[in-house]
């Protein structure tokens, strides 16, 4: 039974760490500091279906801007209902920042396409 909760803790922690890891970004969209992911804000992309998620994670910057003015439930590349969704993460340099981007990560996430790595 130990052995099964080490594990699971362990798999449990692990994912955390990636998902930091997993920033989109680089560099803070409002200081321009550097930042290495373990402050990060989490915007969730939606798409109509597999081949569109595809397309966006091949190199998600590329369609910030195009995504983030998506309407709601709509995929931002063809403009049907939404289906599927990705969460991606916002790297920022600290917590000030990141209370920023937490009231419109759209706008922010937009902007990395402007301000790619």
């Amino acid at each position: 039974m130990k052995f099964i909760a080490t594990v699971f803790c362990f798999i449990a922690f692990s994912s955390g760490v990636a998902f930091a890891a997993d920033a989109v970004n680089k560099k803070c969209p409002i200081s321009g500091k550097a930042s290495d992911g373990s402050n990060s804000v989490k915007y969730t992309a939606e798409f109509c279906c597999g081949k569109c998620v595809a397309k966006f994670e091949k190199d998600p910057t590329a369609y910030a801007e195009k995504v983030a003015k998506a309407a709601k439930g709509k995929c931002a590349f063809s403009g049907k209902a939404a289906s599927e969704s990705v969460d991606i993460h916002i790297a920022v340099c600290c917590g000030k920042c990141e209370k920023k981007v937490k009231a419109d990560p759209g706008k922010f996430f937009a902007k990395l396409q402007k301000k790619q790595d």
